[in-house]
């Protein structure tokens, strides 16, 4: 089944909000890296830690942000079809919510499409009221 172009760019700007989070975490880990390496131990992150993740929804104007441990965003993560997106920001088009979490949703893509660029699409959507 094909998806219509508006589909796809709704799709590409989810996985790059994914993309934006998931640099967070690497940035974190490399920190970490170099404490350790300095001997900086008390400024190791703590895996309790609360992180804003950017929501990943299609909206390239959405600024929600959903608190998480990092270690609960990579689970939420280990399908790369799986995006978490706050309550309402889903799109029924392009994904079907597989959880219901306090304040967030799990969405998994319907369409797999190849990784995009690093440029965000302009769409129709705005989710400044949901």
């Amino acid at each position: 089944m094909a998806i219509s172009s508006a589909e796809r760019k709704q799709i590409e700007n989810e996985m790059i909000f994914r993309r934006l989070n998931e640099k967070l975490g690497s940035d974190l880990d490399a920190l970490d890296v170099m404490h350790k390496e300095d001997g900086n131990l008390d400024l190791l992150h703590d895996d309790l830690l609360l992180i804003e993740f950017k929501c990943e929804c299609s909206d390239e104007k959405c600024a929600v942000r959903i608190s998480l441990r990092l270690s609960k965003y990579r689970e939420l993560h280990l399908s790369r079809n799986d995006f978490i997106v706050k309550v309402d920001h889903q799109i029924d088009a392009i994904e079907k919510v597989i959880s219901r979490e306090d304040g967030y949703n799990v969405v998994k893509k319907i369409h797999s499409i190849p990784e995009p660029g690093d440029r965000l699409n302009i769409t129709t959507l705005d989710n400044a009221n949901k």
